[in-house]
């Protein structure tokens, strides 16, 4: 019995796989996108191959599912390494490309082969890029949340600098719940020391709006009931300006240049001084 359009296409495809997963790696070396432009050439080759299979596994189903998958997992994976969907779809169009130019050429006189490719092409990529979109997002937005715990663990340290004296470095752009935060954490550290002094370092806030200087101004009042000193260390010109275009009061707040300059401030409402050995 003579082999249907699509046993002949199938058979066609499972024959060349291997000389297809070699021309679309040399096709994706060329493109030299920056993801694959480190990739180990035999690793490529192994990770496109698996994914040639994948294709040839959905070729034979009426729904995809196997290039899906290995999208999906792809997606997570290159998601955790900062690779963009964009560089990911670009390297499977080329492998998608690669086929149907093959098809073309090798079924020029016999088309129905090349088309049932064609119709199964867009059905598995289809699916392939709505699985990789889906998964990405997912893993990039919990990357996303991981960071920012991370960063909202890293801003609201507050460290001892000297017994009676903290310091609290702020960095990056504070919004309420980061400053909430960070009230509540040296509030708790102040108590616990017993500090006296707490030393508010702006160096790395390369700016500020009303919505972080008053709540930075409340976690200052607040540490004051406490029965210790804020001071402000470290503040850029362009911070400063927008306080005081913002016209917010901070004379209460004595603010120091840089932190050697408001550990000495610090030392000095203790009592104490700094002394060259």
């Amino acid at each position: 019995m003579e082999p249907t359009a699509a046993e002949r296409a199938i058979q066609y495809y499972r024959r060349r796989l291997d000389e297809l997963v070699l021309e679309s790696c040399e096709r994706v070396r060329a493109a030299d996108l920056p993801f694959y432009r480190a990739f180990p050439l035999a690793a490529m080759q192994a990770s496109v191959k698996r994914v040639f299979e994948a294709v040839a596994a959905d070729l034979e189903s009426d729904v995809p599912h196997a290039y899906p998958a290995i999208l999906s997992a792809l997606g997570v994976q290159r998601a955790s390494m900062g690779v963009s969907v964009t560089e990911i779809t670009a390297g499977m169009h080329f492998g998608f490309e690669v086929v149907s130019e093959a098809f073309a050429v090798d079924f020029a006189a016999d088309p129905e082969p090349m088309l049932f490719w064609e119709r199964k092409r867009g059905k598995i990529a289809y699916a392939g890029v709505a699985a990789l979109a889906d998964a990405y997002l997912v893993a990039r937005e919990a990357l996303i949340r991981t960071q920012a715990d991370e960063i909202l663990a890293l801003s609201t340290q507050v460290l001892p600098l000297h017994p009676g004296v903290l310091v609290c470095p702020l960095i990056g752009h504070f919004d309420p719940e980061r400053v909430q935060a960070v009230t509540t954490a040296v509030l708790a550290a102040v108590a616990r020391h017993r500090s006296r002094v707490v030393l508010f370092d702006l160096s790395g806030v390369p700016n500020m709006d009303a919505g972080m200087a008053n709540p930075l101004l409340g976690a200052s009042r607040a540490v004051k009931l406490l029965g210790a000193q804020a001071l402000l260390v470290g503040m850029r010109p362009e911070v400063a300006r927008t306080i005081a275009a913002l016209g917010l009061d901070i004379h209460e707040i004595p603010a120091l240049g840089d932190l050697a300059s408001g550990l000495a401030h610090a030392l000095a409402l203790l009592g104490k001084q700094i002394v060259d050995a």
